[in-house]
């Protein structure tokens, strides 16, 4: 990952889960054809700000809805799952691509904890009755591994890999650590504040025991 995608990248974490702007232009997708950080993906479907905090009080297709939450706690879970799905995918690579028996235990551990991550971050968005799409597809910022960089990721191995892979694991624990702290002022939803505490205290823990890459196996 190189120093100007990620000074490219949206740096507020403020921003990110703000309520007017998380779940609209917080990204700074332009929606067309994916040029300046998309990596020509296609944009998905975006919520409106407004649609987000209706979510609340007019479930879609007759579906139950607490009234508990608010835009933060919906703009916090869907971005946390559009960083942690690009991030499996990325730690999916490593049994393939590393050439660190100690990288590659520590993203077996990570995988397993960010599947489960997964599904309690869509319990509560089907409690919430937001619809599972993905208002970041596309999108670079900070924390997110991009189509593009994953590519480029793919195509090293060893040595070179193992760099590449944990640079973007630090930066995504980082985000992750920032947002869910965040969120924990900024929600309102006890099971998504809950959450939320538990993302920033195992982020920080990961990040702590992100291992370092050696030339080779031992």
């Amino acid at each position: 990952m190189t120093a100007a995608a990620v000074t490219q990248r949206v740096a507020s974490v403020a921003v990110l889960l703000a309520a007017t702007t998380l779940l609209t232009t917080g990204c700074g997708s332009d929606g067309g054809d994916g040029g300046g950080g998309g990596g020509g993906k296609p944009t998905g479907e975006g919520r409106s700000t407004s649609a987000a905090r209706n979510a609340a009080t007019r479930p879609p297709d007759g579906q139950a809805t607490s009234g508990t939450f608010n835009s933060s706690d919906i703009g916090w879970i869907q971005l946390m799952i559009a960083m942690d799905d690009q991030a499996a995918l990325l730690l999916g690579l490593v049994p393939d691509h590393s050439s660190d028996a100690g990288v590659e235990k520590w993203a077996k551990l990570v995988a397993a904890d960010y599947r489960g991550e997964l599904v309690q971050l869509r319990e509560l968005l089907s409690r919430a009755g937001v619809p599972d799409t993905n208002p970041h597809q596309g999108h670079d910022m900070p924390g997110m591994v991009t189509e593009d960089e994953l590519r480029t990721i793919e195509g090293t191995k060893d040595a070179a890999f193992d760099a590449l892979f944990l640079a973007a694991m630090r930066e995504h624990l980082d985000q992750a650590a920032k947002i869910a702290h965040s969120e924990r002022s900024a929600g309102t939803d006890p099971a998504t504040k809950k959450l939320a505490a538990s993302v920033e205290k195992t982020s920080l823990t990961w990040r702590a025991r992100l291992p370092e890459a050696t030339s080779g196996r031992p």
